[in-house]
């Protein structure tokens, strides 16, 4: 694909992303071809968003659009780099991916249920696999001005395709495992997630981003689109652990039919700066959907999260516990808006942002947000910002803990509140350890 860019009047960052589409970018039926196509030229029209749009008023995106990004170095790591990141669950259904770039030769997808498609944009490519997912690409349109949306649908190059039949369960995690590993220059990736769960299944997908060696300024940019059938069941994890001098964005399109349920757990610990926004639409009645999230951040991080659940239908529940914790200079933003539009009666939806500072010099901004059209709901929403409470270290000192320790356990207890929902035991443990280690590494 080779398409006319016009570049009058655009910043060095986005002229480089548009110079990239101008090389051309080819792969798969002609139908995505026509919707990168198009998508390119929809990216003329947008630009990236500033302080002034309301959306980002508390995030600055300047360390980001003062970067300039390469081709992606292409690296293999060895089997003891890879040990500590793979999950016993999910060791026949692990897609790895460095620097954007699928590994076949260290990727496995074994003993998948009958009809099960577990595969990559490149590898559907040549089939006509991909014709079935159609319907499913590019239809939501909340982030249709979105300038890092249009990014990569326009420049994406590859990425997880997942497709389970009706009546089908998936015991074992699907482990999409998303490896950084610096380079001589910076670089960036548009990693496209498709997941359809047909009606009647169960499957559990884990998102992992890490940087293998912590290091390196690269950016990633992610799209995740995830249609949930009537009566399917979908546990979404998503881990973002990147170099502390990366950048992450992603963009989460769920659509969830009648009595589907969708579960998903976010955790942030990585990034110089991560926005990770999430649009969930129902599409039907009897929905259950929660959006649950933890973003740990020190020094000069910024962790940004915005998440919107749009009741469009009736008799449907919707939960969200998001949880920060700021140290350091670092600051968390959250705005998370619940729409129960006219005809969602008997909706119930409630949403708790709660925010841990341990530093003075650390930020949090919060907006939580109601939009309720419909009279026979049950709605609630709230937000707490605060620091360790001092009766609680009192409590554990008179119980011989030292100052140092009760601070770690308390900041632990906050933060394993959220840890403690995902349900592959052995990334869990292992998080659990990442957050004492950082607590007592942080500790002042």
């Amino acid at each position: 694909m080779s398409v006319a860019i016009n570049h009058e009047g655009r910043s060095a960052f986005v002229q480089q992303f548009l110079d990239a589409l101008d090389a051309g970018q080819a792969g798969g039926p002609a139908w995505l071809t026509a919707y990168r196509k198009q998508c390119a030229q929809r990216l003329e029209a947008l630009d990236v968003p500033t302080t002034r749009h309301e959306e980002w008023r508390f995030t600055k995106l300047r360390p980001l659009t003062d970067q300039r990004f390469g081709a992606a170095p292409v690296r293999l790591p060895d089997a003891t780099e890879l040990a500590e990141y793979r999950l016993p669950e999910s060791a026949g259904s692990t897609l790895l991916f460095v620097n954007g770039h699928h590994v076949p030769e260290l990727s496995s997808v074994l003993d998948l249920p009958a009809g099960v498609v577990v595969s990559t944009w490149k590898e559907l490519g040549a089939s006509d696999k991909l014709d079935s997912v159609r319907e499913h690409v590019g239809q939501n349109r909340w982030f249709a001005d979105d300038y890092f949306y249009g990014l990569n649908s326009a420049a994406f190059d590859d990425g997880v395709v997942i497709l389970v039949p009706k009546n089908v369960v998936v015991e074992h995690p699907v482990h999409i495992l998303n490896l950084s590993v610096a380079g001589e220059a910076a670089f960036a990736t548009h990693p496209r997630n498709l997941i359809v769960a047909g009606e009647s299944s169960e499957l559990t997908v884990v998102e992992d981003y890490v940087s293998l060696d912590g290091q390196g300024v690269y950016f990633t940019n992610v799209v995740n689109e995830i249609a949930v059938g009537k009566n399917a069941h979908v546990e979404h994890v998503k881990v973002q652990r990147e170099s502390t001098a990366a950048f992450h964005i992603a963009r989460n399109l769920i659509n969830l039919s009648s009595d589907s349920r969708y579960h998903s757990t976010a955790i942030a610990l990585g990034a110089k700066l991560s926005r990770n926004d999430s649009y969930a639409l129902f599409e039907g009645t009897n929905i259950d959907c929660t959006l649950d999230g933890l973003a740990y951040v020190d020094g000069d991080q910024v962790a940004d999260t915005h998440s919107a659940i749009d009741h469009a239908r009736p008799n449907s529940r919707s939960f969200q516990l998001h949880k920060c914790i700021a140290d350091g200079k670092s600051q968390t933003v959250f705005n998370g808006k619940i729409f129960v539009r006219l005809d969602a009666q008997q909706t119930r939806s409630e949403q708790l942002n709660q925010n841990l500072l341990l530093s003075r010099r650390a930020t949090v901004d919060t907006k939580p947000q109601l939009e309720i059209l419909a009279d026979d709901v049950v709605c609630s929403h709230g937000a707490t910002v605060g620091q360790l409470e001092d009766e609680q270290l009192f409590y554990l000192e008179s119980r011989g803990l030292d100052p140092l320790s009760a601070k770690n356990l308390l900041t632990y207890a906050f933060a394993a509140e959220v840890v403690e929902k995902i349900k592959v035991d052995s990334l869990k443990e292992r998080l659990e350890q990442t957050i004492m280690e950082r607590t007592s590494g942080n500790a002042h």
